[in-house]
């Protein structure tokens, strides 16, 4: 494995673990707790904190990529927000048509990366083939 993939995957996946361990604190802490809105807001934001993180460890890696690899990142990513788009204005369509319930915005961003791991495999193994 590269250097670069190394130190992604050590700065990646320390963030992850410790949103992991902020965000089941803060849960934890706030079905316990009856503090204020401001309190209770600042302690529900804290696992933001070590997302922030990853975030940078994402895009320190992109910028060590060579630009053929960047441009397969950027083309998946381009792809997956348009699918994630569209497939959200279609099912606003449905939700009004059929009276789905309508999907918290909590996960637009995770399926937003889901798309992009998705369309990454497929468009490496197919697309540039």
């Amino acid at each position: 494995m590269a250097k670069n993939a190394r130190l992604y995957m050590f700065r990646f996946g320390g963030s992850m673990l410790a949103y992991m361990l902020v965000l089941i604190g803060s849960v934890t802490w706030l079905n316990g707790s009856e503090a204020g809105p401001v309190v209770r807001g600042t302690v529900a934001l804290l696992p933001v904190i070590p997302g922030l993180f990853a975030l940078w460890a994402v895009i320190v890696f992109y910028r060590s990529l060579d630009e053929f690899k960047q441009r397969l990142l950027a083309e998946a990513m381009i792809i997956s927000a348009l699918l994630l788009g569209f497939g959200s204005f279609a099912y606003g369509f449905l939700e009004g048509a059929l009276g789905l319930p309508p999907i918290p915005t909590i996960w637009i961003f995770p399926s937003l990366i889901g798309l992009w791991g998705f369309v990454g495999c497929f468009q490496k193994y197919v697309v540039y083939r």
